[in-house]
């Protein structure tokens, strides 16, 4: 993972860190943004499944659905990352 540097660095999809799922490993595009919550800070992931990823002819990585701004189960709003989006084609993050 030492490949995970800036914003938008993402590592995989590897198996080994989450059990027996494969996942991404990645700095979301505000990770370095000033007044971001700390959470916003560090190296998340995705698993496959529940999400599912497409290895691009341009060697990215495309990730469905999206990557959700909360922790999983939160269902208070507490744990906003502040960033809800896609890792498209091309190494594009889009935000929705």
């Amino acid at each position: 993972m030492a490949e995970i540097e800036q914003p938008g660095d993402y590592f995989g999809p590897v198996k080994g860190y989450t059990g027996e799922l494969e996942a991404c490993f990645f700095l979301k595009p505000n990770a370095r943004d000033e007044g971001v919550p700390p959470q916003a800070r560090s190296v998340q992931h995705v698993c496959f499944p529940p999400h599912t990823y497409r290895e691009c002819p341009d060697g990215s990585l495309e990730i469905q659905p999206s990557i959700s701004n909360l922790v999983r189960g939160d269902e208070t709003g507490q744990s906003d990352d502040g960033w809800h989006g896609y890792l498209d084609e091309g190494k594009t993050w889009r935000q929705v």
